[in-house]
């Protein structure tokens, strides 16, 4: 990897753990007016770990592939994987089963801290990194519930949509997974899925 790819990497890191010691992560608390309000410590906790659990199985079964052709194509750069809190063990888990020379040249953070990076050291035309993202929006929005209609779930229930997908210079594209979250578990309704409106949360 260049010179310049690995200081851009190394800088990440050093941030991502000081952000991490400055600013402890917590579950995001459900709002009451979406589904039941799973909002209780033993619903988050609940919550907590279907996320981590479905986002371990997304890190195997798609993380693995990704990061192999990415690793290959982009042999000069680094690579940042992008996740939810509770996915970030199941990410360097994942990461730290790679031989050295791959594993070395990425790197895990939440969303949150790769956007705040990227504000102090740009890198948009992604000549030093990649970046792949696996994250969790849990729960969607009450004005979210119409655009899946063609799912339909309990009033009780909230849908979580898992995003992932790339970018680097050369390529890039997204896709999402739809779930339906009853407080107790998380069922799968979509793979694979296309949101329209992404920028509504």
């Amino acid at each position: 990897m260049r010179p310049a790819a690995r200081d851009w990497l190394d800088r990440l890191r050093r941030f991502s753990t000081e952000h991490r010691l400055s600013r402890p992560q917590r579950p995001e608390p459900v709002p009451v007016e979406t589904g039941t309000g799973h909002s209780a410590d033993a619903g988050l906790s609940l919550a907590s770990a279907a996320q981590a659990s479905i986002l371990a199985a997304h890190a195997a079964a798609w993380g693995i592939p990704t990061l192999s052709r990415l690793a290959d194509t982009f042999s000069d750069g680094v690579i940042v994987v992008t996740t939810s809190p509770t996915g970030l063990s199941a990410w360097s888990d994942l990461i730290s089963r790679f031989p050295a020379p791959i594993a070395e040249r990425v790197a895990t953070a939440t969303e949150i801290e790769y956007r705040g990076w990227c504000m102090r050291s740009p890198d948009e035309t992604h000549e030093l990194h990649a970046v792949v993202w696996s994250w969790i929006k849990a729960p969607l929005p009450p004005q979210r519930r119409p655009d899946f209609a063609s799912f339909p779930i309990a009033a009780s229930a909230d849908y979580w949509v898992l995003r992932y997908g790339h970018t680097s210079a050369d390529e890039g594209g997204h896709s999402a997974d739809l779930f339906a979250w009853d407080g107790a578990v998380a069922t799968r309704l979509a793979t694979g899925i296309t949101e329209r409106f992404l920028s509504r949360g």
